[in-house]
């Protein structure tokens, strides 16, 4: 017998979560199911305590969009197909790698074949459907039309992915250059100066500043360098736990919307994150202030998420989509300006999307261009220590040449 960890779901949709004994994951599961349980996390002990550590230092696995947009393809095409929904799951779930998706799927068709509602079924798995996906599933049964809603969905989780890849290809270059120049200045500093810091030390001579700067570090670092580290990897795991407190994160949100360059970048994509998803969600039958509502809850910046709140307010007392855009800070001229052609004509829906495609080339091409808007900061910062390293070697050594040939 082998000690499981486990979360699962009552039939009400409340988490809960313990350790059980049992002879392997199939035998967790029917003990669970046999309780009324769902489960959607089992793992062993031991591999849930390293879990939780990947979790803490921000390696643990996620559910990407691009696993969902996979998911929603297969389910569009079998349900084009004519096979009933709780086998489309059934089939779906044989093929799942992740062991926790898995049972996820395998307790939703549970659920469907007792007669649940689709949405009601997929809606006690928010760690793998978000809200806007329930949303659309509500809808798209509702109102007969649940393949085109599959096909927008699977558009739009296809964008998230491909959006996600890109910036991070863009930043992997910064990343590699950053970590290289600091493996290499440690290294030095507390490999190579020491033998140059002795040999200064032994002529009665006054060090120039720059030296005397890089021998503080090098000391410092071969003192106290395990202290330096640990004191770094708690920061990082304090930095971890109070990010996510709400002031912590509308503070990052705002700043990542005004700094030079990444704000441009990030106002860019959340507008055409917006543009897109009301557009889609607009195009299948959903009133706008519902889209508002859904969209409010995907966008990552809080702040953009407060001023799409602020418009869905705007829309319920009588605005138009336009006009309770004019005050608000975040919504790019375009997407405002092609918001009031939309109204008049009566292609929103159209008009939107077109928006939300001219944001996202955008995003693109200032992603292609990263590295080069970037590379200037970086080229002065490795030649500001380079420079730094230089004349802390060479200076006292020119001093000690000007000594000798007096």
């Amino acid at each position: 017998m082998t000690l499981y960890s486990y979360k699962a779901r009552d039939p009400q949709g409340k988490e809960l979560q313990g350790q059980l004994e049992a002879d392997g994951f199939n035998s967790v599961q029917s003990k669970l199911l046999e309780q009324g349980l769902f489960p959607f996390n089992i793992q062993e002990v031991s591999k849930a305590s390293s879990s939780i550590l990947l979790k803490l230092f921000g390696r643990s696995k996620r559910f990407k969009p691009k696993h969902l947009a996979t998911f929603t393809k297969q389910f569009e095409l079998l349900f084009r197909v004519g096979m009933p929904v709780d086998q489309i799951i059934k089939t779906i779930s044989f093929r799942a790698q992740d062991p926790g998706f898995k049972a996820a799927l395998e307790n939703i068709q549970r659920s469907l074949s007792s007669g649940s509602r689709l949405a009601e079924a997929f809606s006690l798995y928010p760690e793998y459907f978000p809200k806007i996906y329930i949303s659309m599933l509500e809808l798209g049964q509702s109102s007969g039309i649940l393949d085109k809603t599959l096909h927008e969905m699977a558009i739009i989780l296809e964008k998230e992915s491909q959006m996600g890849s890109k910036i991070k290809m863009a930043m992997l270059y910064p990343k590699i250059v950053l970590f290289t120049l600091a493996v290499v200045t440690w290294a030095m500093l507390v490999f190579v100066f020491p033998r140059f810091a002795s040999f200064y030390t032994g002529h009665d001579r006054e060090l120039p500043l720059p030296t005397k700067i890089v021998m503080g570090a090098s000391d410092f670092l071969s003192n106290y360098g395990l202290l330096f580290f640990l004191a770094i990897l708690a920061i990082y795991v304090g930095w971890k736990r109070v990010r996510d407190w709400p002031k912590i994160q509308y503070w990052i949100s705002r700043v990542a919307i005004k700094i030079p360059v990444f704000g441009k970048l990030n106002r860019l994509s959340s507008n055409a994150r917006f543009a897109y998803l009301v557009s889609s969600l607009y195009r299948i039958g959903l009133p706008l202030p519902q889209a508002l509502s859904v969209v409010a809850g995907t966008i990552p910046n809080l702040c953009y998420q407060e001023e799409i709140r602020k418009l869905k307010q705007k829309v319920e007392h009588g605005q138009s989509l336009h006009d309770g855009m004019e005050s608000l800070e975040f919504f790019t001229p375009m997407i405002k300006e092609t918001c009031a052609i939309g109204e008049h004509t009566g292609k929103l829906d159209v008009t939107l999307g077109s928006t939300g495609q001219f944001h996202d080339d955008e995003v693109n091409e200032m992603l292609n261009n990263l590295s080069t808007l970037i590379e200037p900061i970086m080229l002065f910062g490795i030649f500001g220590v380079v420079f730094l390293l230089a004349l802390a070697v060479y200076l006292p050594m020119w001093n000690l040449s000007s000594v000798v040939l007096q």
